[in-house]
């Protein structure tokens, strides 16, 4: 069971399975089509859809143009390539070499767009004696996938931002309540383990700015698409809590740094803490923040001498962003001089 769920992980199961039906039908409907239009084994029909088809939630209609368009390079490749005349085994390297230069052009994101060379490849293993036919019914089969591809991933379970912008903050709030109680932790007991987890702090922090970035194409995905175009109020209230998760890891990677930094052992500044990842929680989950934020605020009020105020400061920091991004915020918390004592 435990290696299921290492395996499994945090991956959305329900909108893998949905990517490979709606693949799986693409292709099976582009070659029925092309069939019907006098293709015979309509080999690149039932490609586009099975390489083009990408589940990405923040896409407009989930399809890469990229690919699309590497098929129909790979394709005319591989007619021109045909037409050499040299041994079966000389084409195939010319082919290759060809469409692995192109796919470098081509690029899907980082990676070289292997559709190019594979198109080509599979042209040469389908070629026949008629040539000239050969080529025209491979072009037009390519484009009736391509059509059935974006048609399919527009009207099928389109992208879903809601769904995938909701995944999203349910991780980021786990790991965000997680790391301030080890924070807590040590500022309570001086355990170290602020130290030991200070590279996953930093990284989930990224992650979480990252986050933030892919609300842009989230949005423009509801706008482009109808079917989903009455989450847009639901997805700019998810928002507004992923940019709040996202300002308070900017916080809790500072408060890990400045505890990994100085020698402070303080049950109050703990308490502090779990307060505030009390709040953020509630703030994160639309719960009333009251209670925690106003404790949390009594505690921070007291005066702190030495290291202790630094790690002090940047709680009150924290405190002040989650209280003004609440919609009853408390009244913000009056700042003592350094070293003064209640």
């Amino acid at each position: 069971m435990s290696l299921l769920r290492r395996i499994v992980g945090t991956r959305d199961l329900r909108a893998e399975v949905r990517l490979a039906l709606k693949m799986a039908l693409g292709g099976t409907v582009a070659w029925w089509l092309a069939g019907e239009l006098g293709a015979r084994r309509p080999i690149f029909a039932a490609l586009v859809p099975l390489v083009a088809m990408t589940g990405d939630p923040f896409a407009a209609v989930s399809v890469s143009l990229s690919r699309i368009v590497g098929v129909f390079a790979g394709v005319g490749i591989g007619i021109a390539v045909v037409h050499v005349h040299a041994g079966l085994t000389a084409r195939v390297a010319v082919a290759l070499f060809v469409g692995a230069l192109v796919a470098v052009v081509l690029k899907v994101g980082e990676r070289p767009n292997l559709e190019v060379p594979i198109a080509a490849l599979f042209l040469l293993g389908f070629a026949s004696a008629q040539i000239s036919q050969l080529g025209i019914q491979r072009i037009w089969e390519t484009g009736i996938g391509a059509g059935v591809a974006i048609l399919v991933s527009s009207l099928i379970w389109p992208p879903d931002p809601l769904r995938a912008l909701t995944r999203q903050l349910d991780r980021l709030r786990a790991e965000l309540i997680h790391d301030l109680a080890v924070i807590a932790d040590d500022l309570a007991t001086g355990s170290g383990q602020a130290t030991a987890r200070l590279d996953d702090v930093r990284a989930h922090s990224l992650d979480a700015v990252r986050e933030v970035f892919e609300l842009d194409a989230a949005r423009r995905a509801l706008r482009w698409n109808p079917l989903r175009r009455r989450d847009t109020e639901a997805v700019a209230e998810l928002a507004v809590r992923i940019e709040l998760a996202a300002r308070v890891y900017r916080h809790a990677r500072a408060l890990a740094r400045d505890v990994s930094d100085v020698d402070v052992r303080d049950e109050s500044l703990a308490s502090a803490t779990r307060d505030l990842a009390d709040a953020t929680d509630r703030a994160l989950t639309q719960r009333a923040t009251d209670a925690p934020l106003a404790r949390a605020g009594a505690t921070l009020a007291n005066g702190f001498e030495g290291e202790a105020w630094l790690v002090a400061a940047q709680l009150r920091q924290l405190h002040s962003d989650v209280a003004a991004a609440v919609p009853r915020a408390v009244t913000r918390i009056k700042t003592p001089e350094r070293g003064t004592v209640p």
